[in-house]
């Protein structure tokens, strides 16, 4: 299907048409992603025709010396490092035996071994190609450690294909790729958009971040059994992906299934055809481009036939990959690779691989009870290893574990619980003498983490985050600990010091940061509950914001209630939007309070509070003064309804109503003279507050009264001022 190379630029055109001819029948998605990448960096789509267009030439001679007898290609077997993250909510469901079947089945499809090569039509079979191009699951980490290639993480997160994937980042709940110039990452998952079955981005684009490159493939869609759902069962979806990954095109050309003669793969032993095939179609089958038999090759790899009707690349594509391999400098540091050489395994080696608790918070426990996950790297069984634990620096606490663990399996143990008091820790967690003897190799034993502790309060909290509030817990659900709200001294309400939630530095799309309060007590006979703090926040721009969530939680953490939740121009203090970090002025403070008295008093004995920001691209949210108390009224204003005390008072009345003010129209207060010194009037609708202050500071001593004017009746007290 080759064409003169100046039909290349037809690419810049007919990717536009992609997302909506694609959303049809979609099998493929790295034309799309690659659309979407050019749109956000024009500049990328020039510099990407531009390599192109030179990798063409180089193609376009080692294709004319082959006709002329000089053998071009790749002599001897090329064998690429395979690293497979299988992302999903539960990853044990595509197993080891699944993993290796998709590696066997790039192996024959990429070897021209495939069992089903024997349906390559006779008119095809001149040019049926067979690769140098081998797969091998990874045997050393980029650490040089041993491993088995497969990388298991159980999340809910999909795939969203394009740049910045949350399927390829730990934190945005997916996996991070291994060194991009040693391992050819895939990841198996689910797929945001149930049509996709997996993309890659082609080689040749200079501004795509490393963690980009690689595969993704839908877990139904990988492998041959398990999962691997017919009609994607074969593997195929990856021998495609793959054939992207090393600079094939789509045989109908560089669109995405528009009708067209005038597209081209630019291979020259791929008929010409129009558009895309699907299904199981019989052959012959003709197009408007090549309309006599054998007509077009809808069982190439690069199609988007069915996995049982697709078992062939050409010459040309097997050229063209392996050309790309070996020139391309996003490709070419893969030939290098010491990825399938199993490193140098010791006879006793343990590798510590995670600890929990992992940046967390331990709500109503005086304790923590770490557990931890390790490998065993060794030659030889682990039958028994020590776990040494030490919180905030003390001498570790050691306990002796009896396994029966072979050789590069894994195992969760835990270590007995440590008391801990309230507030924020350390914790460091290795491990040593795997079987009874000195570990082989000690730079994979240690891990350290953080945790918080709740403290449990019999009094209100009220916190202003002047010291290091311990007592509080702190945590987020990235993998980033520094996403944590922090202290910061730059902004404050009241004070020196308030809480920031950093969104401006982490665009953590939907990743949560956490402030939890204290577990507060809350007296049986409380007559309110309320939660009270002071909040700044700035927006991005106008279609990015964050989103405040104020919970309570009255199971020690098991569940939580939402009772406030802004986001947006609600959240916003002041009408601010800045491209900048928000830092907030003195007057950008609002206050809020939280009434939870129906939720919680007389039916609860205490409460935990979380203040959680979602990620949204926005700006910075600060938080100062948070109060969380509960109030227990006078039994003198539950009987009567009403109080004003104190008598005599020193400068200052306050007037209490209980359990409403439903029919106040006034007060005023008059000195024994006659003289007015102050007047509330409340009509228009507006209900008077339960509780009223008036400040006679700065009057003389002597007798004041005091007149309340209800719908209904006119109350009035008396009250002695005394300097």
């Amino acid at each position: 299907m080759f064409k003169a190379w100046l039909r290349f630029s037809g690419l810049i055109l007919v990717f536009v048409c992609s997302v909506q001819v694609y959303a049809q029948r979609p099998r493929c998605a790295t034309g799309s992603v690659m659309e979407q990448f050019f749109q956000m960096r024009p500049a990328e789509r020039i510099e990407f025709e531009k390599r192109q267009q030179s990798f063409q030439r180089r193609f376009e001679i080692a294709r004319r010396l082959k006709q002329e007898g000089v053998q071009q290609r790749v002599q001897s077997i090329i064998t690429i490092p395979v690293v497979v993250h299988i992302v999903m909510d539960n990853p044990n469901l595509v197993t080891d035996e699944q993993v290796q079947s998709q590696l066997d089945a790039l192996n024959a499809d990429y070897a021209g071994e495939n069992l089903d090569a024997v349906n390559v039509p006779a008119a095809f079979a001149s040019v049926f190609g067979k690769s140098q191009i081998r797969f091998c699951l990874a045997q050393r980490t980029p650490g040089g450690t041993a491993t088995n290639g497969i990388i298991r993480k159980t999340s809910l997160t999909t795939s969203t294909p394009g740049s910045n994937d949350p399927i390829k980042r730990n934190v945005t709940g997916g996996a991070d790729g291994w060194d991009v110039s040693k391992y050819l990452n895939i990841w198996v998952c689910k797929m945001t958009d149930n049509n996709d079955l997996g993309y890659t981005f082609m080689p040749g684009l200079s501004g795509i971040s490393e963690s980009d490159i690689g595969l993704v493939t839908a877990y139904h869609a990988f492998g041959t059994m398990g999962t691997a759902t017919a009609p994607f069962n074969k593997g195929r979806t990856a021998t495609h992906e793959i054939g992207h990954f090393f600079n094939l095109w789509h045989i109908w050309g560089d669109n995405q299934c528009v009708a067209s003669c005038s597209d081209s793969d630019f291979v020259d032993d791929t008929p010409n055809q129009s558009t895309c095939t699907y299904g199981t179609p019989s052959f012959p089958t003709t197009d408007i481009c090549t309309n006599n038999a054998p007509g077009i090759m809808f069982m190439n790899f690069m199609d988007y036939v069915n996995d049982g009707a697709m078992y062939m690349f050409t010459q040309g594509q097997v050229e063209r990959m392996e050309l790309a391999l070996a020139t391309l400098d996003d490709r070419k540091s893969l030939l290098t690779s010491n990825g399938c050489e199993p490193p140098v395994l010791y006879n006793n080696d343990a590798r510590l691989n995670s600890v929990s608790p992992n940046n967390s918070i331990i709500y109503c426990s005086g304790s923590v009870q770490p557990s931890v996950s390790i490998t065993n790297l060794g030659t030889q069984p682990l039958t028994s290893i020590r776990l040494n634990v030490s919180v905030d620096g003390a001498a570790p606490v050691t306990s002796q574990v009896n396994l029966s663990l072979p050789t590069l399996q894994t195992v969760t143990i835990t270590a007995p619980a440590l008391n801990v008091s309230p507030g924020h820790h350390t914790l460091k967690v290795f491990t040593s003498l795997p079987n009874g003897v000195a570990d082989q190799q000690t730079n994979n034993d240690t891990l350290t983490t953080l945790f918080s502790a709740l403290a449990h309060l019999d009094a209100s909290v009220m916190e202003g985050f002047e010291t290091n509030f311990n007592g509080w817990g702190v945590d987020n659900n990235s993998d980033i600990v520094s996403y944590n709200p922090t202290k910061v001294t730059n902004a404050a309400y009241n004070g020196s010091a308030s809480i920031k939630y950093n969104s401006f530095n982490y665009t953590l799309y939907g990743r949560e940061s956490r402030l939890v309060s204290p577990r507060v007590n809350i007296p049986a006979d409380a007559d309110s509950v309320k939660i009270t703090f002071w909040r700044a926040a700035a927006q991005l721009n106008s279609v990015h914001s964050d989103t405040l969530d104020v919970l309570y939680s009255v199971d020690c953490g098991q569940s939580f209630v939402s009772v406030y939740k802004r986001s947006g121009i609600a959240l916003n203090t002041n009408n601010i939007i800045t491209s900048s970090e928000y830092i907030p002025a003195s007057d950008h403070w609002i206050a809020d309070t939280i009434d939870i008295t129906q939720q919680i008093a007389g039916l609860h004995p205490d409460v935990i509070v979380t203040f959680r920001m979602i990620n949204g691209y926005g700006n910075n949210i600060y938080l100062d003064d948070v109060n969380i108390y509960s109030v227990r009224l006078p039994n003198a204003l539950k009987e009567k309804g009403l109080t004003i005390s104190p008598n005599p008072t020193s400068g200052i009345i306050n007037i209490r109503h209980y359990p409403t003010t439903s029919g106040l129209q006034g007060i005023t207060v008059y000195s024994s003279t006659g003289q007015l010194v102050f007047k509330e009037q409340y009509n228009g609708g507006f209900q008077a507050p339960n509780f009223t202050q008036v400040n006679l500071w700065n009057q003389a001593s002597g007798i004041y009264i005091v007149r309340l004017v209800y719908a209904d009746r006119v109350v009035t007290r008396k009250i002695l001022k005394m300097n």
